[in-house]
């Protein structure tokens, strides 16, 4: 599922037990991107924070791990503990990225059950009125 905020674009993934999207871990994404942008004056462009946060309102009682920076908010519902960030977020490009990636079968031996990225949208120059086409 894929939506809009005046300054996000979210993307999340069905979550694997229940076959549907997780208001949970959208809740979440949601609270970590307005974490980071209540942060924003007191930061750099490089800071970054990662943490877990149980998932309250979830049937399954799941955990999620997430990675919030200015630019981008990643959580994984019901990743292994275990698991590098780094394979997380490389597992994460797979799903969400752009770009032709690869990640070794064994980097993650169980995925996340579900995942959500929200991305920052860059901001649009208002069109002038006289660019307008004029029928």
């Amino acid at each position: 599922m894929i939506w809009k905020t005046d300054t996000h674009q979210f993307t999340a993934t069905i979550c694997q037990r229940t076959g549907k999207t997780c208001p949970a871990l959208a809740q979440v994404a949601r609270a970590a991107v307005q974490a980071i942008a209540t942060a924003a004056p007191a930061t750099t462009a490089e800071f970054e924070v990662e943490g877990t946060a149980d998932l309250t309102h979830c049937t399954q009682g799941c955990t999620a791990r997430f990675q919030a920076r200015p630019d981008r908010v990643r959580v994984y519902c019901g990743a292994d503990p275990e698991v590098n960030g780094d394979c997380l977020n490389d597992y994460a490009e797979l799903m969400f990225g752009s770009a032709f990636t690869t990640l070794p079968s064994h980097a993650i031996s169980t995925p996340p059950c579900a995942m959500l990225q929200a991305e920052i949208l860059a901001p649009r120059d208002p069109t002038p009125v006289e660019s307008h086409a004029t029928a």
